[in-house]
């Protein structure tokens, strides 16, 4: 069984950095979500899902989506013939394994792609290897040895689609 790639536009990480940062300065965490397509294991990341609204909240360490958000990203991703591959959410400091709440109560969906942004996003990052890079696969999240981040995640000259969607508690 081979392992997916990933394919990033190249303003991806600076724009979810933008969306995550205002949370950041409360001292909470930031989410943004990424839509994209697959064709067979090359995954492209194509749309940055900003959220607001009722269905979701944000505390330090610690994200909530309500299960009306969920129905309106799933109804949007399939209007737009995409689907959820993956998110960037931010953790305090230097903090950039994924949480023991993360591991238990994240999407935990087969090759999901879930990024951790040091700093609640409250500084600038340029690329990958400034994240924690983990990947959902076999049952549990593993985070990607910085080697293997080199092989299976890519940089596009495209530009990222942002979308800001409010969503129901």
């Amino acid at each position: 069984m081979t392992q997916p790639t990933w394919t990033l536009p190249k303003d991806l990480l600076s724009a979810s950095v933008r969306v995550m940062r205002p949370q950041g300065a409360l001292g909470n965490e930031g989410l943004g979500l990424w839509f994209g397509t697959a064709d067979g294991d090359d995954v492209s990341v194509t749309h940055l899902v900003e959220l607001h609204g009722r269905g979701f909240t944000s505390a330090p360490l610690q994200l909530r989506l309500s299960w009306r958000a969920m129905s309106t990203l799933t109804n949007l991703a399939a209007e737009l013939d995409v689907y959820l591959v993956g998110q960037i959410h931010s953790h305090p400091g230097q903090m950039l394994d994924l949480s023991e709440v993360d591991k238990e109560f994240g999407i935990r969906c087969q090759d999901y792609l879930s990024l951790v942004c040091p700093h609640y996003a409250q500084c600038d990052i340029k690329t990958v290897d400034e994240c924690g890079v983990h990947v959902f696969e076999a049952g549990y999240y593993r985070r990607l040895a910085r080697h293997e981040v080199a092989v299976r995640i890519k940089t596009s000259n495209s530009m990222v689609e942002r979308l800001r969607v409010e969503v129901p508690a």
